[in-house]
């Protein structure tokens, strides 16, 4: 698949699906977890519309402003239903195998734990041991 850019063709950088074996069983898994991600999706987002849109309205009287904890109390139950269905959906898509791989998420991941491993060598704390006596 190739992409023309000003008269030039270049190589498509979108990764090939793997083939997977198709199934009464997969389609059936497939089928559940797309209704699965479509309702907790519709029902959290509405959730969060509503909120966010009361929220807004109530701004626009002088009472919010008297007691901003409501205004926080309201941003954070937005915070926690978006993470509750990104949670829910990347459930759903890693039961099928069609979880999303965030690579650089990956590498910042390892970069933080790397220290960890390290110490947690047995190598790393005998020479640790031996410099210390």
């Amino acid at each position: 698949m190739a992409r023309t850019t000003q008269g030039a063709t270049a190589p498509s950088t979108a990764k090939k699906p793997t083939p997977v074996e198709v199934s009464g069983d997969r389609i059936r898994n497939l089928t559940d977890a797309i209704n699965n991600m479509d309702s907790a999706a519709h029902h959290g987002l509405s959730e969060i519309s509503a909120i966010a849109r009361l929220t807004l309205a109530a701004m626009e009287t002088p009472h919010p402003y008297t007691f901003p904890e409501l205004i926080a109390q309201a941003l954070r139950a937005i915070w926690e239903k978006a993470d509750d269905i990104r949670g829910i959906i990347g459930c759903e898509a890693e039961d099928v195998g069609c979880e999303n791989q965030d690579e650089a998420s990956d590498r910042r991941l390892d970069a933080h734990c790397l220290p960890k491993r390290i110490e947690a060598l047995p190598v790393a704390h005998a020479a640790s041991e031996g410099g210390a006596a």
